[in-house]
């Protein structure tokens, strides 16, 4: 009997050997999967950086000097003024005499024009131009920018007025902001870049059949 439990605890310590030696075994091998992979990853990303430097060598290289001195600088941005134009749809007020700039207020409202604008808000602007070469053209205001302290550039269209055959000289008005223009001086310049003279020493007899 003493025979028998003694093979049976030699066999007992050889199974525990011999599941010691296989997990050890799995381990090992574990190990050196894990380290081949980490390898092969470290190897892509080396190359990925690779590539990349290559990539941005060669975008470098493709801009020349010539290239750089034909770089645009961004134009000047100015402040605007907000306003609104004023389309006359029963009749409107006749031409000024001269061509010129007007800036009406509360205190300088022309006759008829009381519910033209809210007075207490607003004050009332008008450009006319005294150009021949402007005469039957309609007039819209695209932007009051502020140059200056004391100066305004008035950014106009203007456009042949289809309807019109009258032989009118070009205004037109606008509201603004109470007090956006007092005491400010003018550019009057279309669009396309040109400056404009309003003609204050022009006549609007002289050139068109407005009175």
């Amino acid at each position: 009997m003493k025979f028998l439990s003694s093979i049976l605890y030699a066999f007992f310590i050889l199974l525990v050997i011999s599941g010691c030696s296989g997990s050890n075994g799995t381990e090992v091998q574990n190990e050196n999967a894990t380290d081949t992979e980490n390898a092969q990853e470290n190897t892509k990303e080396n190359e990925t950086e690779e590539n990349s430097d290559n990539n941005n060598e060669e975008s470098e290289e493709s801009y020349n000097e010539a290239d750089l001195i034909e770089a645009v600088e961004t134009g000047p941005v100015y402040p605007e003024v907000d306003f609104q134009n004023i389309n006359w749809f029963f009749g409107s007020p006749d031409r000024q005499p001269n061509g010129g700039i007007w800036v009406y207020t509360a205190e300088t409202i022309p006759s008829g024009f009381d519910d033209t604008v809210d007075w207490e808000t607003k004050d009332l602007l008008l450009v006319q131009v005294n150009d021949p070469k402007y005469v039957d053209h309609e007039m819209e205001f695209k932007a009051l920018q502020i140059l200056e302290d004391d100066v305004v550039k008035i950014i106009v269209s203007l456009e042949p007025d289809e309807y019109s055959s009258d032989k009118e000289v070009a205004r037109r008005y606008a509201s603004v902001e109470k007090g956006q223009l007092e005491g400010k001086k003018f550019i009057v310049e279309t669009v396309e870049g040109e400056k404009v003279d309003v003609g204050l020493q022009v006549k609007t007899s002289e050139i068109s059949g407005s009175k």
